[in-house]
């Protein structure tokens, strides 16, 4: 019995390792605050975002008080979502501009899913 058990362990423990090694946690959970990170916009589109944003510089939006924006937040139905024009490529997302950030947003629930700098 004792030999099962130091088996298990010593397994367990190998296993455990392999995760840490590799950058993966068992009970890792995404924090949806965090601007890093990809959420099926790829490195060309981002591109094209800051292309247009660059070339267009649409206008700020002015946020309701009390309104904070990051990767994560849902904003309210009084703030503009904006569409881009069919070049960019991207037709899944809206956006808003606030300050000196470009925010991705899914237009089904109004949350903040890329923050774009």
């Amino acid at each position: 019995m004792k030999t099962i058990l130091m088996a298990s362990a010593i397994a367990l423990a190998a296993s455990t390792s392999a995760f840490a090694q590799a950058g993966e946690s068992p009970t890792r959970v995404p924090d949806p605050t965090s601007v890093t990170g990809s959420v099926g916009v790829s490195v060309e589109q981002q591109r094209a975002v800051r292309t247009y944003w660059q070339a267009e510089r649409p206008r700020a939006t002015v946020l309701p008080n009390g309104v904070v924006v990051s990767r994560g937040a849902v904003l309210p139905e009084a703030v503009e979502l904006r569409t881009f024009p069919a070049e960019v490529g991207i037709t899944q997302y809206r956006y808003v501009v606030v300050g000196d950030n470009l925010y991705l947003v899914n237009p089904s629930d109004r949350r903040i899913v890329q923050v774009i700098e």
